[in-house]
């Protein structure tokens, strides 16, 4: 009831197109816009260098997703997340061949990026994802100790020594052995995925499962 009426005060709107949407929808997604979603359905193949296992990723990082990403991450919309990690969710159960994940963690943000921002994107999804997914979210064993400069910033040559050392895995214990579930919202070059999955690998992680929302990359 608390719900409903929430939504009679505040409808839910579709966090592609912002159309106001029923107060029954619980997607937050209208109609039209699942035709226009430019969703990615090949694999993103691996490179010589990687460190993580596999890669999957919802979209193709342009048009209304694009703009839905920019509008959660630096816009405040910060209720996106429910529906990002549901999307999320339903492409890593349809995934085949992928073994059990014993654990979810998310890319971390420095400290003084996550106060001037608000909030982590990448760990509210990777929060609502565990739940989804009933992993256990272990997101506070990885650590980012360099403030790095943003990635988007920098040209590709750049990215890889940018975030070089950037990252401690503060419980080890947490991690070896285990099959691994990390999350970020973009994956662009994936310098900032591989040097997490790298100082993973060294504590002894087994395998890596990379999940971003949305690429850059041509596919």
């Amino acid at each position: 009831m608390i719900k409903w009426i929430k939504n009679l005060l505040f409808p839910p709107k579709c966090i592609f197109c912002n159309e106001i949407l029923d107060i029954k929808n619980e997607e937050f997604i209208c109609s039209d816009c699942p035709s226009k979603i430019p969703f990615l359905n090949e694999e993103i193949p691996l490179s010589p260098g990687d460190f993580y296992d596999r890669i999957i990723c919802l979209f193709r990082y342009k048009g209304i997703v694009k703009k839905a990403i920019t509008r959660y991450k630096f816009h405040n919309k910060i209720s996106y997340y429910r529906v990002f990690a549901r999307l999320l969710a339903d492409k890593i159960k349809n995934t085949e061949e992928l073994p059990n994940i014993d654990v979810i963690l998310s890319v971390p943000l420095h400290e003084k990026k996550e106060q001037k921002r608000g909030y982590n994107q990448a760990y509210l999804i990777t929060k609502e994802l565990g739940k989804l997914l009933e992993i256990e979210e272990k997101s506070y064993v990885l650590k980012r100790i360099k403030n790095t400069e943003s990635q988007s910033h920098l040209p590709k040559y750049k990215r890889q020594s940018n975030v070089k050392g950037a990252f401690l895995v503060v419980h080890p214990s947490k991690i070896e052995g285990k099959n691994i579930l990390l999350i970020d919202d973009i994956m662009t070059t994936g310098s900032t995925l591989n040097e997490c999955s790298r100082v993973l690998k060294e504590v002894g992680a087994e395998k890596i499962f990379v999940a971003v929302l949305a690429t850059g990359r041509n596919v």
